[in-house]
């Protein structure tokens, strides 16, 4: 086996659809795991689009649970491959047989598989073949699951051979009712039915059968409500299923913390004095070397809330007491702030919705995006107008809660990065912390989030990659606007970025609307009136670019007015800098008064 690009492959396991190589790449020197499927692909061009479009998508998921594929492609016999980084450590299937896992550490795989899952749901994969074999535990005791989305790729195959309703995809032991009917029913809710499988294995110790008990029947030390919760996995209708995020929510409540490492509690205990103990770790969300993030419940009313630390730099403390007494919808709620010479403490409502990074494997449609962008303007609005910069804007945290609604965080808050040489693709070169720059570092988001890809320059331009040119011209004038490198030069603020996103009505362009629909409508017959006024339209937008691109580049260098002077000169009124927003009690919050706080 050779393939190019990677040196001294080494066949390490082989299964029925694909064969497991070792091997070095050669241009970084470090060992990666190469899988190559077994059938080649067909040759229609079908066939070759549906690996093109899956292989990417599964190659943008990122995830601390997920085996990150880096690379893909088809061998010389048209076989697809994979590569994926190299994990050292045994799967699932192995830990079980050798009946050493503690009760502990059965239950933190279950919950970080099913992160894993919500994650990938999340960004429209479906793994479809969940089971012990596809998980992975590394040397620290953490699950790692590999091969999201190669078992949908394997239907395309000479191995599948026939596409058809009946046929099936994945390992029938842990088949959901309806992924048995054949691939065409498969969905989300399946690969919970296949983790509700893995969990009543793990809990009862032997697989389901017709008319099995819940497991706590072989198992007395399990609880009513992790019994529940496995039952409920493996409801026959898939509609009964929970989704993946709800999983999580459910077996963070059932768990109540015994998933976590006892040194993972004993650091949240000293960072978080509770000697009434009227709260309940219930999970670590995050450890770095420079905070950690964990969520807690309220013993007395279950509310939970998050607790933010940081170690060594109080860099974002200021904002953060501001917005414990000032609020928006579009801002996380802080409910307090605490500090002392170590480090400082915030502590935040908790968002059931994730990142939008969790949601980034794939670009967003036109209509999607605007909900997005629109809550962003508005939450860096208000922030500006209360003279807080953000500094530090990027998808990581840019967080929903569970009605879908944006919630910007970390105001203040200065990046950290594992590597010294990695790039902050969303800060300015040279550039200070200012309302320039969290315009700019938007831009790069919304450039994101349209494109599936981010942005580059050459020679202090940018260069607007293919996906670029598909969606609607005012888009990409108001984006390219807030990509300028020079910030005297750049879109000013977010009320003049808000308006040039709203300048032209996206349904314009009906072939970035429809890009994810699978027919286009047919057009509607315009009267002439109809006509005039879209003419009319497209002169302004096509007067708005010109007017934009000569400020631009007959004025650079020198001292410039803001967009708003030129919107003004095109007749378009320039909105209140100031937005209003509600102002809560500005009673000073320190950590021994935690327990009276409620959230909003």
């Amino acid at each position: 086996m050779e393939l190019e690009g990677f040196s001294q492959l080494e066949k390490i396991a082989e299964g029925g659809m694909a064969v497991l190589y070792r091997g070095i790449q050669t241009s970084l020197g470090r060992p990666v795991a190469i899988k190559v499927m077994k059938g080649a692909l067909s040759g229609t061009p079908e066939a070759h689009e549906m690996f093109e479009w899956e292989s990417r998508i599964v190659a943008r998921l990122d995830h601390p649970h997920i085996i990150r594929v880096i690379d893909r492609g088809l061998t010389s016999d048209e076989m697809p491959y994979f590569v994926m980084d190299y994990v050292e450590g045994l799967t699932l299937k192995d830990a079980m047989k050798s009946n050493k896992l503690s009760d502990r550490r059965k239950l933190r795989i279950i919950m970080q598989v099913a992160k894993a899952l919500g994650y990938a749901h999340k960004n429209n994969v479906i793994h479809r073949d969940i089971k012990p074999g596809n998980i992975l535990l590394d040397r620290e005791g953490n699950a790692r699951v590999v091969d999201f989305g190669i078992a949908r790729l394997s239907e395309d195959t000479e191995v599948s051979s026939v596409r058809e309703e009946g046929m099936t995809v994945g390992t029938p032991a842990y088949m959901a009712p309806e992924q048995k009917r054949g691939a065409a029913f498969t969905s989300s809710a399946s690969d919970i039915y296949s983790l509700g499988v893995i969990m009543y294995l793990m809990l009862a110790g032997k697989l389901p059968k017709a008319g099995y008990p819940a497991p706590s029947h072989f198992n007395a030390k399990i609880p009513s409500s992790l019994d529940k919760i496995t039952m409920a996995c493996l409801a026959d209708d898939p509609d009964r299923r929970p989704s993946a995020d709800k999983l999580v929510a459910l077996l963070l409540k059932a768990l109540k913390g015994a998933h976590l490492k006892k040194e993972q509690k004993a650091q949240a205990q000293e960072t978080f004095k509770d000697p009434k103990e009227k709260f309940r770790l219930l999970d670590v969300i995050r450890e770095t070397p420079y905070g950690s993030v964990c969520l807690y419940e309220n013993r007395e009313d279950q509310s939970l809330m998050v607790l933010k630390k940081r170690v060594g730099n109080f860099k974002g403390y200021n904002e953060s007491e501001i917005l414990s007494r000032i609020k928006h919808r579009n801002i996380i709620n802080v409910r307090g702030v605490s500090r002392n010479d170590r480090l400082f403490i915030t502590i935040l409502e908790y968002l059931s919705g994730g990142s939008l990074q969790s949601r980034m494997a794939h670009s967003m449609s036109v209509d999607e995006f605007m909900l997005v962008a629109d809550q962003i303007c508005d939450a860096l609005i208000f922030a500006h107008s209360n003279r807080i910069v953000h500094g530090n804007l990027r998808p990581h945290n840019i967080l929903f809660d569970e009605m879908n609604t944006v919630k910007v965080m970390d105001f203040g808050f200065e990046p950290h990065y594992e590597e010294a040489l990695e790039e902050n693709w969303y800060k300015p070169p040279g550039e200070p912390a200012s309302p320039q720059a969290d315009v700019f570092a938007a831009g790069v988001i919304f450039y994101q989030l349209l494109t599936g890809s981010l942005p580059e320059w050459k020679r202090g331009l940018l260069q607007p990659g293919e996906a670029f040119a598909d969606i609607p011209q005012h888009l990409r004038t108001v984006i390219k606007a807030m990509l300028c490198l020079e910030s005297n030069v750049r879109v000013q603020t977010f009320e003049e970025v808000k308006k040039c996103l709203h300048m032209v009505e996206s349904e314009a362009d009906e072939k970035t609307k429809t890009k994810i629909q699978k027919k286009a409508p047919q057009p509607r017959r315009r009267s002439p009136l109809r006509s005039v006024a879209l003419a009319t339209a497209f002169l302004l937008l096509l007067g708005v670019n010109g007017v934009i691109y000569m400020w631009i580049f007959m004025n650079k260098g020198a001292d410039h007015p803001s967009m708003a002077n030129i919107m003004q000169s095109l007749g378009l009124r320039a909105g209140d800098n100031r937005t209003k927003g509600s102002t809560q009690n500005e009673e000073e919050f320190v950590m021994q008064k935690v327990e009276k706080t409620k959230p909003n």
